[in-house]
């Protein structure tokens, strides 16, 4: 169960990783803006924890496993982006996504 845990926190973590991250540059991107902004350093600290989620997981799983199903931080991503940056979840997207997944499945299942 930690295991399943870990990778929707690996997952979530990177993703609202990357929101910070690009919540820092609304400012521009200038090095000493960035290095002033407090969503920079948040990032880099949730990239950093969901690395270490990641050194943990694959101690516990199999490479061919864990990777793939780092995918899932697709679904986060998209929904991340919706709720807070007010992107569109458009069919396309949800294909994209739904195609990864079937992927997965066949990389980490259990066949």
């Amino acid at each position: 169960m930690m295991v399943v845990a870990g990778l929707v926190v690996m997952g979530l973590s990177a993703s609202a990783a990357s929101l910070f991250l690009k919540k820092s540059t609304a400012g521009g991107v200038g090095i000493g803006k960035l290095l002033r902004e407090p969503y920079f350093y948040l990032g880099g600290m949730l990239y950093v924890c969901s690395a270490l989620l990641n050194l943990y997981l694959l101690k516990k799983l199999p490479y061919s496993i864990v990777v793939p199903l780092g995918s899932f931080t697709y679904i986060w991503t998209l929904l991340i982006a919706h709720k807070f940056l007010g992107e569109a979840v458009t069919r396309k997207k949800v294909l994209g996504i739904l195609l990864i997944l079937a992927g997965v499945g066949l990389v980490a299942g259990p066949w």
